[in-house]
């Protein structure tokens, strides 16, 4: 324990004592982090040196939700709620994650946890906010599902001068605008002739 104490002592440049990790020092600490302006420059403050110092590549940043479900009690503005349920059991109350995560390597750039009932539209554009924030760089590679090419996303990603990559879904692709889609058999089949 001593030389923890030493070595935390060295790298953040305070003096470091055996009561500064009670249950109690703890509270104080996740309490602060619980605000979102603290929280942003926290992540901010963590992830720009981890990138630096590893080197790590931020051309590609996947982002994505996820839903789980428990034998929960919902409450009024609690996060488990009744919601469209992914693993089909929309009997069970649900909780929704919202990740962005470098892509391959998987290091959590951006978490939001919220309640079940929420839409996956809507929580793209603070995660990905979070991202630039706290990465720091321009010109990154945003990778997601049709969930994701809601033109409003897609223009928040891109204004910065970052990229997107996602599948449109089916209404926004306008027969109207002279959209055609070519099966993919057919295009195989092309490629097959042409080579």
């Amino acid at each position: 324990m001593a030389q923890r104490l030493w070595t935390r002592g060295a790298t953040t440049g305070q003096a470091i004592k055996r009561v500064d990790f009670t249950d109690d020092r703890l509270e104080i600490v996740l309490r602060r982090l619980s605000d979102d302006t603290r929280w942003a420059a926290f992540a901010s403050a963590l992830n720009q040196p981890t990138v630096r110092v590893y080197d790590l590549s931020t051309a590609r940043v996947h982002v994505d939700s996820t839903s789980a479900s428990a034998y929960a009690t919902v409450t009024a503005g609690g996060l488990f709620q009744f919601g469209h349920s992914k693993d089909y059991r929309p009997d069970l109350p649900q909780v929704k994650v919202m990740q962005a995560v470098l892509d391959p390597l998987g290091m959590p750039l951006a978490t939001a946890v919220v309640s079940g009932e929420r839409a996956d539209d809507p929580l793209y554009v603070p995660c990905i906010e979070r991202v630039q924030t706290s990465v720091g760089r321009r010109g990154l590679l945003y990778v997601g599902d049709c969930k994701m090419a809601a033109r409003e996303t897609r223009a928040f990603i891109a204004a910065p001068g970052d990229f997107y990559l996602c599948p449109l879904p089916q209404v926004q692709l306008a027969a109207e605008a002279g959209i055609v889609r070519i099966p993919y058999a057919d295009i195989h089949k092309s490629n097959l002739l042409e080579g």
